[in-house]
């Protein structure tokens, strides 16, 4: 099977402990044929009259070994399957987020977050139930009734024969039924994917749907969400729970046959009663391991869909490759070059058209330009969040193709406007810049992007819980620890993605006052629309429809007019715009 050699990669490793439960489970489930072939012996001594004077004792003596032997098993079995399997968890787990890594930016930004978790944690957890209980329950359906069968078929062969006569009816409603399990059960993993990122996206958007008032519209999303889960996965049961019933059937079938035709030999003396008991409970216990892997189908079928979804997302290839034997420059130069650059998202729909500008190692270059024209693309585009498909962009005079993506972005800081920060504390936050910081560096990164100035003010200093996401701080609080971090990881080459385009004047200040410690002898690429971030840059590049407009300083781009020079006189005037007093006449509005 498909399912099964995929998922060989993570079992092997643990092949020696998957056997050993296998065969604990095998001596667990053998442990439990020897009583019924005591009391057989027991039953014959009885109708000959030649049972020795110690027989029952000896009797009792195996039994309590048989049971010992079962109980010691049954842990054995147990322990074992689940040591295996947490470790094929893990292990998966593991793998699979060293691959989410690797995949370019293109994947996360068309993917929701709550469709990845629930591959990424749900479906690994359902392969990691398949592993505890699937792969040994399965050897046990297939290897204790054969077992059982050939006892029988020594006993009786003719009697064995008519027993098994119903049996081929198993397979036969398997081989239809199981195809239908498995992709009613794929459907049921990629729908509760859907729930997952709905009820992840509702939650991490809580601020925004209270404040708009769209609770009833949000749970109603949840609701529709759930209505088709529950509808799929009733449908999955439908069909998961027919196989444990013919089985059932099937058992009965075969036990009425043997009742029947046994039975009749028996009253004619032609097989003995001690023969017709051990087929009985025989034929009992043989169909209990085939009910209890049909019992357990669901988490097969379960297990097979969620290993078809987890490798889907490993057979995901990264579309940006590193070149064999690619090196960093001996001795770089920190400036960063646009040349020519063509970029798109979509087919026939260009972002950046023959975009061309340097700056030069030490410079800082703002980009401007209307919303949608590429500036943030700009941006993605240095650390090689994405290729170009045009030109090409250079890093101290490599092209970022041809230089290795670590070293790449190592030597690159990133200052967004979307500050992510993680759950935790606020040292912690700064200290993702560089993982083997000294207290003394975080603090000093943290005094230079003015961190200190509210951090003072809490009970718990640098070790205040910021909740997730920084919940629990202000906008301005979160972008100087995301400019702190910056200063620590001290990279050449920094990019700072609208900064401030969300904050007072006030907190803008301080922001600006930890920029210029941090822009200090660094090449520093900036995007931004507020003039008091954009003149203080040695060379400012318009961009309009998707390629550069115009290059010049603050006082050039004023005195050349055009769109930079209006944008800088909608600000002054919005500097000086103020609110009417007095009601006002809407009569007209």
């Amino acid at each position: 099977m498909n399912f099964l050699r995929r998922l060989s990669r993570f079992i092997a490793p643990e092949r020696r402990t998957v056997i050993g439960s296998i065969i604990a489970g095998l001596v667990f489930a053998g442990s439990g044929l020897i009583p019924p072939l005591l009391i057989r012996q027991i039953l014959l001594w009885h109708a000959d009259g030649t049972a020795a004077e110690n027989a029952i004792g000896i009797i009792v003596i195996a039994l309590v070994v048989a049971y010992m032997v079962r109980a010691t098993a049954r842990y054995a079995y147990g322990m074992l399957s689940h040591w295996a399997a947490y470790n094929v968890q893990h292990a998966m787990m593991v793998t699979l987020y060293r691959h989410i890594q690797t995949l370019p930016h293109r994947f996360f930004t068309d993917r929701r977050v709550g469709a990845l978790v629930s591959r990424s944690v749900g479906d690994v957890e359902t392969v990691e139930d398949f592993v505890a209980h699937g792969i040994p329950e399965t050897v046990l359906a297939i290897a204790l009734p054969s077992a059982m069968l050939v006892a029988l078929f020594l006993i009786n062969w003719p009697l064995a024969l008519i027993a098994v006569l119903p049996m081929p009816f198993i397979i036969i409603f398997g081989r239809y039924l199981f195809p239908r399990i498995r992709s009613s059960w794929r459907l049921v993993r990629e729908t509760m994917s859907g729930v997952t990122a709905t009820v992840t996206e509702g939650i991490a958007g809580y601020a925004v749907v209270k404040a708009f008032g769209r609770e009833r519209e949000q749970l109603q999303q949840v609701e529709d969400r759930w209505n088709h889960y529950r509808t799929d996965i009733q449908r999955a049961q439908f069909f998961s729970l027919i196989p444990a019933g013919i089985i059932e059937l099937v058992a009965g079938i075969g036990l009425i046959l043997v009742v029947a035709v046994g039975g009749d030999l028996t009253l004619r003396d032609q097989i003995p009663v001690a023969d017709l008991f051990v087929f009985v409970v025989y034929l009992g216990l043989i169909y209990q391991p085939i009910i209890q892997l049909a019992a357990i189908s669901e988490n097969i079928q379960k297990a097979m869909a969620s290993t078809d979804r987890v490798f889907e997302l490993l057979e995901i290839k990264s579309d940006l490759h590193e070149k064999p034997g690619a090196t960093p420059p001996q001795r770089p130069v920190w400036s960063v070059e646009f040349d020519a650059v063509d970029f798109h998202y979509e087919a026939n729909e260009p972002v950046l058209t023959d975009v061309s500008f340097r700056a030069e190692a030490g410079e800082l270059v703002a980009i401007v330009g209307p919303t949608g024209v590429g500036k943030t693309t700009c941006a993605h585009l240095v650390p090689r969040f994405y290729d170009v498909h045009g030109g090409a962009v250079r890093m101290a005079g490599t092209d970022v193709r041809d230089v290795p993506i670590t070293w790449l972005r190592t030597n690159i800081s990133l200052v967004l406007q979307d500050v992510f920060l993680f759950a935790g504390t606020i040292r912690d936050n700064i200290a993702f810049g560089q993982a083997n910081a000294t207290e003394e560096q975080v603090v000093e990164a943290a005094h230079a992007a003015n961190v200190d100035e509210f951090t003072s003010r809490l009970p718990d200093g640098y070790d205040s819980m910021i909740g997730e996401r920084g919940v629990r701080l202000s906008g301005g609080q979160q972008q100087r620890i995301s400019i702190a971090r910056a200063i620590l990881k001290n990279s050449p080459i920094l990019i700072l993605d609208e900064a401030t385009s969300s904050v007072d004047a006030e907190t803008e200040g301080l922001i600006h006052e930890a920029l210029d410690r941090l822009t200090k002898e660094r090449t520093t690429l900036v995007i931004a629309h507020r003039l008091a971030t954009v003149r203080r840059a040695d060379r400012i590049v318009v961009l309009r429809a998707n390629t550069v407009a115009a290059t010049g300083t603050h006082d050039e781009l004023l005195d050349d007019g055009g769109w930079y020079a209006d944008m800088v006189r909608r600000q002054e005037m919005n500097t000086h715009w103020k609110l009417k007093s007095g009601p006002v006449d809407r009569t007209h509005l």
